[in-house]
């Protein structure tokens, strides 16, 4: 007597199929590295306290998502919305106001632009506030 094991091949086949089609591999992305935030920090609609973090960009030009990592848990998808040169001669995430303003990673190629989720109209005095650097470190592979 024959079994059919037409439905255990079919089975394992989609099974396959559906984790190929939604991982995505680590070595497709362009840029992975770390930062430290001395304090809390708006990026996007994002808000990221203070502490240790690390991203991947997972692809050059205007269709590049940053993922923020804490961890190994993923805490922020974030897009930009422009790409430019690098001003910047090292890898630098400017912080002003509070806010994300730009991420310049210069072993790529790139600076993303951020813009302030919900922006406001400030008096003057508010809006000179002086921009913070804050280093980034290239990880692995993908930062060299």
């Amino acid at each position: 007597m024959e079994t059919n094991r037409k439905p255990w091949v079919i089975g394992l086949v989609l099974g396959v199929l559906v984790v190929g089609l939604t991982s995505k591999p680590a070595s497709a992305q362009v840029f992975r590295g770390k930062f430290t935030l001395p304090s809390e920090v708006r990026w996007g609609m994002a808000t990221l306290p203070a502490g240790d973090y690390s991203f991947g960009l997972d692809k050059k030009g205007m269709d590049g998502l940053v993922t923020v990592y804490r961890g190994a848990r993923p805490v922020a998808i974030i897009p930009h919305q422009g790409a430019n040169d690098p001003k910047q001669e090292r890898s630098l995430i400017v912080v002003e106001a509070g806010r994300v303003r730009e991420l310049s990673l210069p072993q790529i190629g790139e600076t993303l632009c951020f813009a302030a989720h919900n922006p406001t109209h400030r008096a003057a005095p508010q809006e000179k506030e002086l921009a913070q650097a804050i280093p980034v470190t290239a990880v692995g592979a993908a930062g060299r």
